[in-house]
């Protein structure tokens, strides 16, 4: 049976105090509640200093993590209106459970959609790449590790060598999804609903997973959903909202597509705006891609025609606006409804979240436009020199704030315990500096879990060495792009 409104749970992992709202409006109050505190978060601010595409951009027309984040979150809302619409022409909505929480669910997708993209570190993809590589050559299973607290000894019991090897695959497999998910529930502590917290979990594998992946979850499990520093709190979510294990919450379905469709056009006018293409140079490689087309199909109505306007104008900088808002309009107008029709089309799977795929993934001329959009930027915007030497300019800073920060994983448990402690050691003098440039939330975060083990128990110092491990990702995946650039050069001594 589906329900939606069994979906729409308001409660909080951190309230003592289970709330019971009888009333509709109530229920949309605490939504709102969670609307501030995400709109007014740190991390959202940051955001406005992370680039979606060109790293250290000075130029503010090309959009930031910020203003794409917005976009997609425009794109969500549309994505719903159409869902309701649709099924509510069709006497379906209370069918579904879906006439009482619509409001809710417009406000979970939004703010979903303003979140999605928290907990990239800098550099993109690239600053992912860094962070995974530099752990993987210290902490990676095929080589022995440096660390004595994560060494594998023949005496130690099984449980703690298999928590060794989950704790050294957690750490390698830096994610930003799952940074999201740590973020906004063990750094910020915002205390979201569990519904929204739920439609941000991208995927349904544990950072830690080394096991063949079920051919039935291939796409839910394609990449780390949560670390296991966030496990206890996802299966206490999952359980509130009657999540199977590797399923999905259904509305992640919605933000995700809303973000495919939102970035794969704006990639290919910041190109243009930062000329590393023309815009006939645009529509050939879209017309290549696509192949023959005819006056009336989807290549015709969304991209040719308002280049033809174009061609008409001139391609005056004002008709190169034009041209990109009415590409824009016309892909949005094409692929929402598409992206609508298979929510509807397969709701059973998408409630239950076992449905194996995005949701605009099918065999439709829609998916075939999203592809070129994306194949062309991908071939002539992502690997143009300019954007790879950025690129690799961010890998280094990364690699190098890591190397930077290192001395503070090297130094036994007990003396890093005291560093904490008192903010200073004698004996570590590089080490006291060093941690006092770290985050004071990240600092926070790090002694609230520390606070949580026991140090009499076996598994004290390989734990200790995990959470601290993790304070130096949040510290470094945190930054901005241009923080992370200035820090880079001052600890480098570089001017």
């Amino acid at each position: 049976m589906i329900n939606f409104n069994q979906k729409i749970n308001y409660q909080r992992y951190a309230s003592k105090k289970r709330e019971v709202l009888s009333d509709k409006y109530s229920i949309v109050r605490c939504f709102e509640s969670d609307r501030g505190r995400i709109i007014n978060s740190a991390a959202i601010r940051r955001l406005q200093q992370k680039t979606q595409v060109f790293p250290l951009e000075r130029n503010s027309v090309v959009r930031t993590r910020l203003t794409h984040s917005m976009e997609v979150q425009q794109v969500g809302r549309y994505i719903v209106k159409e869902i309701v619409n649709r099924l509510g022409k069709t006497g379906q909505l209370k069918k579904y459970g879906l006439d009482n929480c619509v409001m809710a669910i417009e406000s979970l997708v939004e703010m979903a959609c303003l979140m999605h993209d928290i907990g990239n570190p800098p550099f993109g993809h690239f600053g992912e790449a860094a962070i995974n590589q530099w752990f993987h050559l210290r902490l990676g299973l095929e080589n022995d590790t440096i660390y004595p607290a994560l060494k594998v000894h023949t005496n130690d019991d099984d449980e703690i060598k298999k928590l060794k090897t989950e704790i050294r695959q957690d750490l390698a497999n830096f994610e930003g999804n799952a940074q999201a998910i740590r973020l906004v529930h063990s750094i910020l502590r915002l205390n979201l609903t569990y519904s929204q917290i739920a439609s941000i979990l991208k995927y349904s594998k544990p950072a830690y997973w080394s096991d063949s992946i079920p051919p039935e979850f291939s796409y839910l499990m394609k990449k780390p959903g949560y670390y296991l520093s966030e496990e206890p709190f996802v299966k206490a979510l999952s359980k509130q909202l009657d999540i199977k294990q590797f399923h999905r919450y259904p509305l992640t379905y919605i933000m995700e597509a809303a973000d495919d469709i939102s970035y794969c056009i704006a990639d290919l006018e910041d190109a243009v705006e930062k000329k590393i293409l023309t815009v006939k140079q645009l529509y050939t490689y879209l017309a290549e891609a696509w192949g023959p087309f005819k006056k009336g199909d989807l290549f015709d109505l969304v991209v040719n025609r308002p280049y033809e306007n174009l061609k008409q104008n001139e391609f005056n900088a004002i008709g190169i606006d034009q041209f990109f808002m009415y590409l824009r309009v016309n892909a949005i107008s094409k692929l929402v409804p598409h992206a609508a029709e298979r929510f509807i089309e397969n709701i059973e799977a998408i409630y239950h979240g076992s449905f194996n795929h995005a949701l605009l993934e099918d065999h439709s001329t829609e998916y075939k436009l999203l592809n070129i959009f994306k194949a062309v930027g991908f071939e002539h915007v992502f690997n143009h020199e300019s954007v790879e030497n950025i690129e690799l300019q961010g890998y280094r800073i990364i690699s190098g704030l890591l190397d930077i920060y290192s001395p503070l994983l090297t130094m036994p448990t007990d003396d890093f315990l005291k560093l904490v402690d008192n903010e200073y050691h004698k004996h570590y003098p590089i080490e006291t500096r060093l941690y006092h440039k770290l985050s004071s939330k990240h600092c926070a975060a790090y002694k609230q879990a520390i606070s949580k083990l026991n140090s009499n128990e076996a598994n004290f110092a390989c734990m200790e060495f995990y959470y601290r491990c993790r304070l130096l990702q949040d510290y470094i995946s945190g930054m901005t792009d241009h923080f992370a650039y200035d820090e880079y050069r001052k600890l480098m001594v570089t001017f």
